[in-house]
């Protein structure tokens, strides 16, 4: 088995495959883009992101067929240019309506996202064939021992609540609820620096 990896600028491909294919059956992602040719839209988003904006954050992680993007604390934020390129990229692939929700999703978390300093755990998954060895789980132990290293608390929002007892286990409790209009709704979840496991977290 692969060890955990520092995903670096010719792991872009990679990168975007493994996070398109991961989030394929995502109860989020499946709701902004819409069938026919759903995976062909997320190969656009997660081909657009991974190198323009994953990787060089300098804090995105491979194992095997998963993979873990996290964003830094105190970001640098997204250039104007970026955001018209990103749209680019899209527009041939994806409807108006798409775009919207989109928006709305991010409409529905901008607010609810912590103002304190810490590490947000912003998209994790794994090819689905590959589900079910662990490689989530040791992503999950391997960054956050770094993100203990750096003692600050972490972020993130679960899109189901299996995944939120996913976190649970890793010490992450959950904060609230963030509902999209007409949309699906997300976990927010948050974890202090060197936080222990819930011990009643269960399989979800």
């Amino acid at each position: 088995m692969s060890d955990v990896r520092l995903a670096g600028s010719a792991d872009a491909g990679d990168v975007g495959r493994v996070l398109a294919a991961g989030f394929s059956d995502d109860p989020v992602l499946t709701w902004v883009f819409a069938e026919p040719d759903r995976q062909r839209k997320l190969d656009a988003f997660f081909g657009f992101l991974a190198p323009e904006a994953l990787v060089p954050m300098g804090a995105t992680y491979l194992i095997g067929d998963a993979c873990a993007a996290w964003t830094p604390p105190d970001p640098a934020p997204w250039p104007d240019e970026r955001g018209a390129h990103f749209m680019a990229a899209l527009a041939p692939v994806c409807a108006s309506d798409e775009f919207a929700r989109l928006r709305a999703l991010d409409a529905a978390m901008s607010p609810v996202h912590p103002h304190a300093s810490h590490w947000y755990l912003g998209l994790i998954g794994t090819v689905p064939v590959a589900r079910g060895g662990g490689l989530g789980s040791r992503l999950l132990a391997h960054t956050l021992a770094l993100v203990d290293d750096a003692a600050l608390p972490a972020y993130l929002e679960a899109t189901s609540p299996r995944n939120a007892a996913l976190y649970q286990r890793f010490g992450f409790v959950r904060t609230g609820t963030i509902d999209v209009p007409d949309g699906p709704s997300l976990i927010a979840m948050w974890r202090e620096p060197g936080a222990p496991p819930t011990p009643s977290a269960g399989a979800g």
